[in-house]
């Protein structure tokens, strides 16, 4: 006659609609309609753009040109003791002129190659009237060429461009960090959002929990009534009724905020027609050695070893820039100068030049030192820094494995109860009231018992399923096993 309402629970977990929208396809929709991953991922791209501008700034060919063009125009007397004029003399002059520079430092060995040529046209006329007489010159240099090739290797400071490549060095390793930080963002939001998710599915199933109570209690009311129970009887079991009513009307209260926030995550989707839903039975995959897994995945830990890198490479700058500069030139330049019309004459000149230059302040760079000593204590704070964060991650991740290996075995508790309660005590009991030999308070602490066993299960169901997520989330997996 009456269904017993502690199996409503194992058909819930089992049943559920066609269209329910599972725990993986709430984050799948997250992370394709959420705004929050596009202005996170705008961070990366603005350091991919800073690193891919310093290595150009480094490596790229550097290549600028110049001109110039103007008159020159000079006037100069000469007098003598007498104050007559010894002589006068006036001077224009037009000014080509082209240049053009081309240099390219390279990675490989952080050598600097540097090519430039110089072209100039100077046309230049003269006068000079002295007491001799009258003297002029014209086109004194119809054209100057002038082309020059240089290559420097660095040998000791600079070597390998181990200064010059620092701030490449450094922006790739930003960006990297850069990286993790975006999957740390991503992961942290979609836990916060999951524990939404769990709060709705928790508040929703404790929901219809209560609407199957209130179902059963009205058709006992009716049965009771109709075997002509006492007054007392019936408005005992209708308080009953009006109590649970009460906290139905508390926790719709309860889904409704958290429909809002599901609301406002998800776009276009009815969540009456596609309600949320999780699966009861996964369990969390725990790790066995927690302190190596931490190591090798843990995102704070690798942003940390990242710091270390950084450090490390600002440590080799500053060492090396304590060496003396030795570096190897090889250059050849080639001058080539036609002379004015009346002679026609012309001269190129080639030369080749290797040399090594060396440099080196007896006084030393108190600065460097000074950058040089910090780096160096520095690196030992990291050190303390990652051993005090993987120990704190590692002691957190325990902490919830020993929640959730009792988690499993409160939920089995729970499932044995609801297994031996299969045949209910409440119809037992109502049995014996409509024979005269029970109580109606009897019968409703039955439902009480039954009803407080499955709200437990629920509760205990979900806190498990959000430490599983909290665990996932520390260990840097969330993403991967939520998808």
């Amino acid at each position: 006659m009456h269904k017993p309402i502690v199996k409503f629970l194992a058909f819930y977990l089992l049943s559920g609609s066609v269209n329910a929208l599972t725990e993986s396809e709430f984050v799948q929709s997250l992370l394709v309609n959420n705004i929050f991953f596009e202005k996170e991922q705008i961070n990366l791209t603005i350091k991919q753009i800073e690193m891919d501008g310093d290595k150009s700034n480094y490596s790229d060919w550097d290549w600028t040109i110049g001109g110039e063009l103007g008159r020159i125009s000079k006037r100069k007397n000469k007098e003598n003791y007498t104050s007559s004029t010894d002589y006068a003399k006036s001077t224009t002059q037009e000014v080509r002129k082209f240049s053009t520079d081309l240099t390219k430092k390279f990675f490989s060995n952080g050598s600097e190659l540097s090519i430039s040529y110089d072209k100039s046209l100077p046309i230049k006329d003269e006068e000079m009237h002295d007491k001799n007489g009258y003297q002029t010159d014209k086109n004194t240099t119809e054209y100057l060429d002038d082309l020059s090739v240089s290559w420097t290797l660095p040998l000791l400071k600079n070597k390998d461009g181990v200064v010059d490549q620092k701030t490449y060095d450094l922006a790739v390793l930003d960006y990297e960090d850069e990286r993790l930080v975006l999957a740390e963002a991503k992961e942290d939001f979609i836990e916060e959002k999951l524990i939404i998710f769990f709060d709705w599915v928790n508040y929703h199933t404790q929901i219809d929990i209560i609407k199957n109570r209130l179902k059963s209690s009205k058709k006992m009311l009716k049965t009771i009534q109709g075997k002509g129970a006492s007054k007392s009887s019936v408005s005992t079991l209708q308080r009953s009724i009006n109590k649970t009513q009460r906290l139905l009307l508390d926790l719709e209260s309860k889904l409704k905020a958290q429909q809002r926030l599901i609301d406002a995550l998800l776009i276009d989707i009815n969540l009456e027609k596609n309600p949320l839903k999780i699966n009861w039975t996964v369990r969390a995959n725990l790790i066995q050695d927690l302190h190596q897994y931490c190591k090798d995945s843990v995102r704070d830990i690798k942003r940390i070893e990242i710091e270390q890198l950084k450090n490390k490479r600002s440590v080799k700058t500053y060492q090396n820039s304590e060496l003396a500069d030795f570096d190897f030139t090889i250059s050849a330049t080639q001058d080539d100068n036609k002379g004015n019309y009346s002679t026609y004459s012309k001269s190129s000149e080639v030369e080749y030049e290797a040399k090594l230059e060396f440099s080196y302040p007896l006084t030393g760079d108190v600065s460097n030192n000074v950058y040089l000593r910090k780096y160096r204590l520095k690196s030992r704070q990291l050190e303390l820094k990652y051993q005090d964060k993987l120990d704190d991650i590692v002691s957190d991740a325990q902490k919830l494995t020993t929640e959730l290996k009792q988690g499993v075995k409160q939920l089995a508790l729970y499932q044995q109860q609801v297994d031996e309660n299969k045949v209910s005590n409440v119809e037992t009991e109502l049995d014996a009231f409509l024979a005269g030999n029970g109580n109606i308070r009897f019968v409703i602490n039955e439902q009480d018992d039954q009803q407080s066993l499955l709200l437990d299960q629920v509760e205990a169901s979900i806190n498990y399923h959000k430490n599983r997520i909290k665990y996932d989330s520390l260990i840097d997996r969330l993403l991967i096993n939520a998808l």
